[in-house]
């Protein structure tokens, strides 16, 4: 699967391999966290904040936006 794009909370752009994420959450209005399946030095998943609601990342990360930019595109 390919890497997906997303804007962080710092407006970088960062790209997700969605076979890496352990879950996504809303953190607050237009933030999303998600969680990868790597853990920091604690124990803990690392994580990244992107912009975005947690059903829309969802949807990006499953492959639904791609499919619908391939249907726009033909």
């Amino acid at each position: 699967m390919a890497l997906v794009g997303f804007r962080n909370t710092h407006n970088h752009t960062i790209y997700i391999n969605p076979a890496q994420v352990l879950y996504v959450s809303t953190f607050e209005e237009d933030v999303t966290v998600i969680a990868y399946a790597v853990t920091d030095a604690s124990g803990k998943p690392v994580v990244s904040y992107v912009r975005g609601s947690a059903d829309m990342v969802q949807h990006k990360l499953s492959g639904g936006a791609t499919a619908a930019a391939a249907r726009q595109a033909g």
